[in-house]
């Protein structure tokens, strides 16, 4: 006869494995905050520009005297604490961001130049235009 222990052994397994994969996959979820990067061509910048107002920090990324949109911008964003809560290797040229209301320091670097802001986020959508020199000809 099978002792009922040796059968409830394996079911308390996977259903301990099922609940601890459960419990990480929404931590990692949880401490990404939402946010929509791109802009490249109409359908894209159309996009980003209907859910805006579902962002707290709206960006755009452009280059010397023309306004011409960039992209390629790495994007670092930390809290008052100094603990990265954002971040983007390859960001722009419109770049929405959803984080809690606080203080905040965004650092971007664009071919090689670095641009820092001192950031306060509220509810309402706050939008920052960053503008790197054209490099050399």
């Amino acid at each position: 006869m099978t002792h009922p222990l040796r059968l409830r052994q394996p079911l308390l397994c996977l259903c301990l494995a099922a609940a601890l994969g459960a419990t990480a996959s929404g931590t990692l979820a949880q401490s990404a905050p939402p946010y929509m990067n791109g802009g490249i061509g109409a359908g894209e910048q159309a996009s980003i520009k209907a859910t805006a107002a579902d962002y707290n920090l709206q960006l755009l990324f452009s280059q010397g005297g023309s306004g011409e949109y960039i992209s390629d911008v790495k994007l670092d964003i930390t809290d008052s604490a100094g603990k990265t809560v954002f971040s983007l290797p390859a960001a722009g040229p419109m770049t929405n961001v959803k984080l809690p209301p606080g203080k905040y320091q965004l650092n971007a670097v664009y071919n090689g130049q670095a641009q820092t802001r001192q950031l306060t986020l509220g509810a309402q959508p706050s939008k920052l235009s960053l503008r790197w020199n054209d490099g050399p000809k």
